[in-house]
């Protein structure tokens, strides 16, 4: 049971790394190249609208923990375990980068709010 929640652990944090990595960061420098080839291949192969998952961090971080679950299975499974909880893990690994998100929504509009209410003190003196 506590390898479960090892492999649990390990594929909702992998997932909420790459998923920021490829939407939030896709467009510095060393993932630019292999998102763009992503985003081509799903484009191409899978489906056109599929291919905007890549532009939302909340959904890619759902079909990316399936990419971790499968890869987690598989080495689970030459360690004589089984591991795979995707659709679950999945919502786990959305609704953990939905609050991160709004989190850091919240703490821009607080910030926002005291820039102006400085800024209107100091048009009054």
């Amino acid at each position: 049971m506590t390898i479960f929640f090892i492999c649990l652990i390990i594929s909702v944090l992998v997932s909420y790394g790459m998923a920021i990595a490829l939407v939030e960061k896709g467009q510095d420098f060393p993932i630019k190249k292999p998102r763009l080839i992503l985003k081509r291949f799903i484009h191409k192969n899978i489906s056109r609208k599929f291919s905007k998952v890549l532009d939302c961090s909340t959904c890619s971080s759902f079909w990316l923990t399936l990419l971790v679950d499968i890869i987690i299975c598989i080495l689970a499974i030459c360690f004589g375990q089984f591991y795979f909880f995707w659709p679950l893990s999945g919502f786990i690994t959305l609704g953990f980068t939905w609050t991160i998100i709004e989190y850091l929504n919240a703490i821009d509009k607080e910030q926002d709010i005291n820039v102006f209410i400085d800024k209107g003190e100091d048009d009054e003196n």
